[in-house]
């Protein structure tokens, strides 16, 4: 999209950006649903009185034949085809069309599951590291909920190219917060838990029971997933902690994981 809105007059840039864009949307119309498709090519092709992208890349810097610059008029712009009301809303239904198909194409379900084997897996990963760690190279210590959550965001960073940490959740009766990690290609929130004195049971599920009743009104919030880092075994019965806690049959499925 900033390659669109920056075109200029020079003719390479624009014969180079057209072909650019024409390529994604032959390739991105193989994904879209009957159903969808036929808003998709809308968002390209727009009608005779409505100028989409195919009309404001045939010309981006064609002047208004109306616009006079010396006797401007603040109701008529510049440009006959401007990005802001042709071509960057339109960019952004397809794009949007695309994200649904993503969300509709992927079971969150297996998200989850995807990404809790690969948190179990935590204390091997650490021992693995601390098997080669030298004076030099020493290996990482997770001494607090600071550091499991700079451990899990460099893990998360290998498998998702979109991570967001700290993304932040909006304002609700003058309270607001930020959740962990969110991975914006998944819709997937996930929210870490390191056990300390007077944080264990019934308390990790208190804590989290209200951050998930904020986390839920992230717009690209579709499931939680809750990693509780419990190496000094303070959870007495982290079975009954997961399972009173994960719950796949919700709106917005729930997961909780105990790793030690």
């Amino acid at each position: 999209m900033r390659a669109i809105q920056s075109l200029s007059s020079d003719a390479s840039t624009l014969s180079d950006t057209q072909a650019a864009y024409h390529r994604w949307y032959a390739r991105a119309r193989r994904f879209v649903p009957e159903d969808a498709l036929a808003r998709f090519t809308d968002f390209y092709e727009g009608g005779q009185f409505v100028t989409r992208i195919k009309g404001f890349l045939a010309n981006p810097s064609k002047e208004s034949p109306f616009y006079k610059a010396d006797d401007p008029n603040p109701l008529i712009v510049q440009w006959q085809h401007p990005f802001e009301t042709t071509a960057g809303p339109a960019l952004l239904g397809q794009r949007q069309i695309l994200t649904e198909v993503l969300y509709a194409s992927s079971s969150v379900a297996t998200v989850l599951e995807e990404l809790s084997d690969v948190a179990r897996r935590l204390p091997e990963y650490m021992r693995t590291l601390e098997r080669y760690s030298s004076s030099q190279c020493p290996a990482p210590n997770i001494l607090d909920e600071k550091g499991l959550q700079a451990l899990i965001h460099a893990i998360l960073r290998l498998l998702y190219a979109d991570v967001r940490a700290e993304d932040f959740v909006s304002q609700h009766a003058g309270a607001s917060s930020r959740v962990d990690f969110l991975l914006a290609e998944a819709g997937v929130i996930i929210e870490t838990k390191m056990t300390r004195q007077g944080l264990a049971d019934r308390k990790v599920g208190e804590e989290l029971l209200i951050d998930w009743g904020r986390y839920k009104r992230h717009p690209d919030c579709r499931a939680i997933l809750a990693i509780v880092y419990d190496p000094g075994y303070r959870i007495d019965n982290p079975t009954a902690l997961e399972a009173g806690l994960s719950d796949n049959s919700a709106d917005i499925p729930t997961k909780a994981i105990v790793v030690r």
